[in-house]
């Protein structure tokens, strides 16, 4: 599962619940903020978001080829909680290649919202944006389609094509500039 912008999560994963059509886990992650310093531009008087450790439990169903699954993270005050919801389907193209879809939505408290869009007096007065509350709700929407090739049996590629839409209180927010936010993912997986 890939987290929605603006959010990078890395984390440690454990499935121990595993059965023919399911799988639930925990996770424990990090959640690296937001630095002033890497937009100065667009975030100048907005102030850091510090990094977070994260808890995630998450989950997954499967009705033949197609998968439901959903995680919740939650963060110290400042992240506040994401919960994302996804409809998916993979299935296998060659010996070595997975082909993958998926449709989902992300849903944050207002801490999170407010901490990530929102604007307050005081980053109002050192920003010029307008005071801005941004409210609990539907962060985005998205669809992402990718690859995993297999190099080894224990070794894969990942590809994914990511894009995901801001709404409601995220799309309005005066720190959004782009409200369709696409991204590319790379990694190479190591299978203990």
């Amino acid at each position: 599962m890939v987290s929605s912008l603006p959010i990078f999560l890395m984390a440690l994963v454990a499935t121990p619940f595993r059965g023919e059509n399911y799988k639930l886990g925990a996770a424990v992650g990090l959640d690296f903020g937001r630095e002033e310093k890497d937009d100065r531009k667009n975030l100048r008087g907005m102030g850091d978001i510090d990094m977070s450790p994260t808890a995630n439990l998450m989950g997954e169903y499967s009705f033949g080829s197609i998968q439901v699954s959903g995680k919740l993270t939650q963060g110290t005050e400042d992240y506040g909680m994401t919960a994302e919801a996804d409809l998916g389907t993979m299935f296998a193209a060659t010996d070595d290649l997975m082909i993958m879809a998926k449709i989902g939505t992300t849903w944050a408290t207002e801490d999170h919202m407010n901490s990530y869009f929102g604007v307050s007096s005081l980053q109002s007065g050192r920003s010029g944006y307008s005071r801005y509350e941004a409210g609990s709700g539907i962060k985005s929407v998205g669809v992402n389609v990718g690859g995993f090739y297999a190099l080894t049996d224990d070794i894969d590629l990942m590809l994914m094509l990511n894009a995901d839409q801001l709404v409601g209180d995220a799309a309005d927010s005066p720190l959004t500039k782009e409200v369709f936010q696409p991204a590319v993912f790379t990694a190479i997986s190591y299978k203990f």
